[in-house]
């Protein structure tokens, strides 16, 4: 009797000891888990009028807006697990973000409550040093994978490789990011000094794999990828490295859906999100390490129409940006009518700078990207704020010597529009673009004579392009390099003077044509 007590005591003993074990180490939140996703702000913390569809003319975005909606999309998990995160280019973009040296859009990161942000080239707008004294400022960690300093090999000490984030319910997740390999060409030398941006390749692989030796649940990569134009060969070195999620950028108007590729679920953000919008992607899983049983995407409007801003997170912005909004009010101008920024197309505000960096100079030519404009101008009172939404990046005025060569290979990449086309003074150009891999340039002309390859040329630009930024890699061809005044004081200056004449027009000469 006592032995057959024993063995069923001891059968129960072992199925307790089972029981136990099961719930201890198996994750209570295995039913679902959630990825908040924020990013691409470009320093937008306050609200403002969208221009584009499909939310041309509501009041979006800003950081009171986003906390209101992440904490009522948190409010629906009703417990299950999240984390929230960014995948960078916020702190460059607005006034706000200049006169305070991104601190201001820190203060708002802070108190959204991410707890990690990618590092991007918008990332590096102010340097290496004025990046690691926010690093300070922040909450929250700076993550990049690829990022080392040249000759140590060694991860710069304000940025971290890889996080683990633990958001409840007894899971790990593991995060990585991917700073674009591009950023050398995308922010002026001076501020990525010293750095090396790798591509995706083996450590890719080896730092996912020591993440899973870590015990982490599941694997999230972080990246500014385009989802429609990452290269074969980048995807399939994220794909070796398989990560469970990866988060790409896209620019359509729709939301693209969350979808699966090579066994990787990959969910975007807008590349032109500037704060209107919030991502989710919510996952269900099971086991350990979890296994992904289904998965949707979400893409939510921040806007004002449809919800109250956080009151606690208008006080922060309103705190830290009190004195900017007095500097942000100056006048410059009035305009006669709106003008609307084009990044394929010429477009008046590329001539208007180009035509101040000129006027600024004496040079024969000027040249401006079309990236390098960020912001619409409408019609009205143009203010300092305003200024600093069109030109948001710390360029300066350069004097450079290019030949003619140079110079058409420079517009002859620019038919190809991979990068926007070069906004011009000096000359007009024409050209013909069928695809990006199928565009040809047909004439230049510079004061109605044709360019000539073998003579030298004076042209103007922005530090960024004379850097060989946006891929323009022949202006680094450039002799006798002259560094003048920034670039918005430039432009200033040059409305200051249209503006004695009353209100200003900003004509569309004719400088680009398209031609089949």
């Amino acid at each position: 009797m006592n032995t057959l007590f024993s063995r069923i005591f001891l059968g129960l003993s072992i199925f307790l000891v089972i029981l136990v074990s099961v719930w201890l180490f198996a994750p209570s939140g295995s039913g679902h888990y959630h990825l908040i996703l924020t990013g691409v702000g470009k320093g937008r913390i306050h609200p403002y009028r969208a221009k584009f569809e499909p939310y041309r003319g509501k009041k979006m975005g800003g950081a009171a807006g986003i906390a209101t909606v992440i904490k009522e999309t948190v409010a629906s998990f009703t417990g299950e697990p999240f984390n929230i995160v960014s995948i960078g280019s916020e702190i460059s973009g607005t006034a706000d973000a200049y006169f305070t040296r991104g601190s201001a859009v820190i203060a708002a990161l802070n108190g959204i409550g991410i707890e990690l942000m990618l590092i991007g080239n918008i990332e590096f707008t102010f340097g290496q040093d004025r990046l690691r004294e926010l690093k300070k400022e922040a909450d929250f960690v700076f993550l990049s994978s690829n990022v080392s300093e040249s000759g140590t090999g060694q991860t710069p000490d304000f940025i971290s490789p890889e996080v683990i984030l633990y958001p409840g319910g007894g899971l790990r997740i593991g995060v990585v990011g991917f700073t674009p390999p591009s950023t050398p060409d995308l922010t002026s030398k001076g501020n990525v000094s010293g750095l090396e941006f790798a591509l995706p390749g083996p450590d890719l692989k080896v730092r996912i794999e020591a993440l899973r030796k870590a015990g982490v649940d599941l694997v999230v990569l972080l990246t500014l990828y385009d989802r429609s134009r990452i290269s074969r060969e980048e995807w399939v070195a994220v794909a070796q490295a398989h990560p469970d999620i990866c988060v790409l950028l896209d620019y359509e108007i729709e939301e693209p859906p969350a979808i699966i590729r090579d066994g990787v679920v990959i969910k975007t953000v807008s590349g032109y999100n500037q704060s209107k919008e919030i991502d989710v992607l919510d996952l269900e899983i099971s086991g350990r390490p979890a296994k992904i049983l289904s998965f949707s995407g979400r893409r939510m409007a921040v806007n004002h129409a449809e919800i109250d801003p956080d009151p606690k997170m208008v006080q922060v912005v309103e705190a830290v940006t009190r004195k900017v909004q007095l500097q942000k009010k100056e006048k410059i101008a009035d305009f006669a009518a709106d003008y609307q920024r084009e990044y394929s197309t010429e477009c008046p505000i590329g001539n208007m700078i180009a035509d101040a960096m000129r006027h600024e100079t004496g040079s024969e030519i000027a040249l401006q990207n079309s990236g390098g404009i960020q912001s619409d101008i409408n019609s009205g009172e143009f203010t300092l704020g305003d200024l600093f939404n069109v030109l948001p990046f710390d360029n300066q005025v350069v004097t450079i010597d290019l030949s003619g060569s140079d110079l058409l290979e420079l517009l002859t990449q620019s038919a190809s529009r991979r990068r926007g086309i070069l906004q011009v003074s000096g000359l007009t150009y024409s050209y013909a673009n069928r695809s990006n891999d199928d565009y040809e340039l047909k004439e230049v002309l510079i004061e109605n004579e044709s360019i000539i390859a073998t003579r030298t040329y004076s042209v103007s630009t922005n530090s960024f392009l004379s850097d060989g930024g946006d891929n323009f890699l022949a202006f680094r061809n450039g002799r006798n390099l002259k560094y003048g005044r920034q670039q918005r004081d430039v432009v200033y200056d040059y409305l200051k003077m249209l503006s004695r004449q009353g209100e200003i027009t900003l004509p569309a000469t004719g400088r680009i044509r398209v031609e089949q």
